[in-house]
């Protein structure tokens, strides 16, 4: 089936844009899972310093700096035409066993500021000794 090749573009996009918010929506739902009750409150862990028995956040002990998509390829294989003024493509012309081949690279980001502020804040929750 032949398609505008301006409408094959916008799929390929999309389908990077959605991509993103998936990693995005994965990173929120493992700090909500991994570090925050069910009831938001932080899990804490029991340490001693100092002689001291604390309670720390465990959010406050590791790095949470997010990923984003940095670099996508996409090589694939198109039988283009025209329909009046319009280009068409047609993916479905092209068999031979070839599919698109897809490379997506990942780089670390910088803590958002809302986690930035919620660590901030829950760093505060420490006992000074």
């Amino acid at each position: 089936m032949a398609s505008s090749v301006q409408d094959i573009f916008n799929s390929l996009y999309s389908a990077v844009v959605t991509a993103q918010k998936t990693v995005e929506g994965n990173h929120l739902t493992k700090i909500r899972e991994d570090y925050f009750n069910k009831n938001g409150s932080p899990k804490m862990v029991a340490m001693v310093l100092s002689g001291k028995k604390i309670e720390v956040p465990l959010f406050t002990l590791v790095s949470h700096n997010g990923l984003k998509i940095s670099d996508v390829e996409i090589d694939f294989e198109i039988a283009l035409d025209h329909d009046k003024d319009k280009a068409v493509g047609d993916l479905g012309k092209v068999r031979d066993g070839k599919m698109a081949n897809v490379k997506i690279k990942f780089t670390g980001t910088d803590k958002a500021e809302g986690l930035a502020r919620i660590g901030d804040n829950l760093t505060k929750l420490i006992p000074t000794l």
